[in-house]
């Protein structure tokens, strides 16, 4: 378990320019090449909102989420990225960041006044950012997500963020919570993560089957925890 955290905080550190010692795997290009085939993934509808899901916990999914959003942010000016997994939120801790409010209180107060207000964003910025990443972290647990991500509300929610933002990416639960279908069916496509340490084959296919049975676009899948050398990238897509 040590080392899995050892390796995630590594490509955290890498994508915000904090580690600036050369790595033999370059994460950030890694990174940047899922970013380009995403960009050129479909010649008949764009791929702007991107949820991002796995078969388990702990396959590295939300490290997965956070690092396209800073990769995105590198390129593109209006980047969101939404914390998602209201039953076990991540994205705050590795930020560091409060998540006293977020999107499920943002959606109560949309719900109620018929507006987005902006108190439950959180800016992050960087010298190597086009500009300021937006974050929406999970805010206010509470009993019933999945009624919560299945309501008009979090659709409507979602449809008007699509017009503010270039690109939004969604940190979803795993495929073995029924949340993520319609946060499935909102988004334009989704990115399934894999470990190699960790997923089960027959597990992974079957979520996989689900996700296709409920009309979830899947744009592909990323390999993580892969051991990497200077000519091997450590994912699929």
């Amino acid at each position: 378990m040590a080392n899995k955290r050892k390796n995630e905080r590594q490509v955290y550190n890498i994508l915000n320019l904090k580690n600036k010692k050369h790595s033999q795997f370059d994460f950030a290009e890694v990174y940047r090449h899922i970013r380009t085939n995403i960009e050129y993934s479909t010649v008949d509808k764009d791929i702007c909102t991107i949820a991002v899901t796995s078969t388990q916990p702990a396959e590295a999914k939300s490290i997965t989420a956070l690092n396209l959003s800073i990769i995105f942010a590198t390129k593109y000016k209006k980047v969101l990225l939404i914390d998602c997994d209201l039953r076990k939120s991540q994205l705050h801790k590795y930020f560091k960041i409060s998540n006293k409010t977020g999107l499920t209180d943002a959606l109560i107060s949309s719900s109620k006044n018929k507006v987005i207000e902006s108190n439950h964003f959180q800016l992050i910025d960087d010298e190597s950012f086009a500009g300021p990443l937006t974050i929406l972290t999970s805010g206010t647990s509470v009993p019933n997500p999945t009624e919560i991500l299945s309501s008009t509300t979090f659709k409507i929610f979602i449809e008007t963020l699509k017009r503010q933002y270039d690109y939004i990416i969604l940190d979803c639960p795993p495929s073995s919570v029924s949340d993520i279908i319609p946060i499935g069916n909102i988004a334009d496509g989704t990115l399934f993560v894999c470990s190699a340490l960790d997923t089960n084959r027959k597990q992974a296919k079957a979520a996989v089957d689900f996700l296709l049975q409920n009309n979830v676009n899947i744009l592909g899948s990323i390999l993580t925890k892969a051991e990497g050398s200077s000519n091997h990238y450590g994912y699929y897509y």
